[in-house]
C-alpha cells in the first residue's frame, strides 16, 4: 500500500472516530433512534415531580431533614402497638447501613400516637403527628398509590426536604437497603 493511501485512510479512520460519538449523540437528542435502558440501579420508584414537605407545614421537625436523608414510615390513621413493628423495620433499615448510619434519619408519621406502648425502644425514630395537617395527610394518600396502596407506605425524603422515593410492598429490605445506601454514598454520606 502505498503512503499516500495509508494518510488517507488513516484520516478517514480519526474523523469517523470522533464523528461517531457525536452523530450517535445527536440522533439520540432528536428522538431519531428511541432508547430507554432495561432496568436502572434503583428498586424504589421516584415520586415525579418530588414533593416538598415544607409546603405543608413550618413545624420544627421539618428542620431534621437538613443534611440527612431521612427514612419515613407513614401509617394511614393513628398508631397502636402494631406501629412498633413499623419502628423495629425502620430502625433495622438503619442498622443496615452500618459506619453511613449516623447519616440516615428515621421518621413514623402517623394521626397520633395514644395506644403506643410507655417504653419507647425506638426513641431515635422521631414520631410525628400529621392529625393537624390535612393537605399533607391528603397528599401522602394519593402518593400510597405507589407505595403501599392502602393508605400506607414507606419513603425516603432528600435531606433539602423532598420527598423523592417511595417503596413497594413488594420491595424487599435487601433492596431498600441497596437502594438507601447507594443516596448515603452519593449525598450526606
Amino acid at each position: 500500500m502505498q503512503a499516500k493511501t495509508k494518510n488517507r485512510l488513516s484520516i478517514i479512520a480519526i474523523v469517523l472516530l470522533f464523528a461517531t460519538p457525536v452523530v450517535v449523540a445527536y440522533l439520540l437528542s432528536s428522538g431519531a433512534i428511541s432508547y430507554t435502558p432495561d432496568s436502572t440501579k434503583n428498586h424504589g420508584e421516584f415520586i415525579s415531580p418530588p414533593v416538598n414537605v415544607a409546603d405543608f407545614t413550618q413545624d420544627d421537625w421539618v428542620n431534621e431533614f437538613k443534611d440527612h436523608w431521612t427514612l419515613v414510615y407513614r401509617v394511614q390513621g393513628a398508631c397502636d402497638e402494631s406501629c412498633v413493628k413499623f419502628e423495629d423495620d425502620l430502625h433495622r433499615y438503619r442498622l443496615t447501613m452500618g459506619h453511613r448510619a449516623d447519616k440516615l434519619k428515621l421518621m413514623l408519621w402517623a394521626d397520633g400516637f395514644n395506644a403506643m406502648p410507655k417504653d419507647d425502644m425506638y426513641q431515635h425514630v422521631l414520631k410525628v403527628n400529621t392529625n393537624d395537617l390535612p393537605a399533607l395527610n391528603q397528599t401522602m394518600d394519593q402518593l400510597s398509590q405507589i407505595s403501599h396502596a392502602d393508605g400506607n407506605g414507606l419513603y425516603v425524603v432528600a435531606p433539602e426536604g423532598y420527598l423523592m422515593m417511595a417503596f413497594k410492598k413488594d420491595n424487599t429490605s435487601t433492596h431498600i437497603s441497596q437502594d438507601i445506601k447507594l443516596l448515603l454514598k452519593r449525598k450526606g454520606g
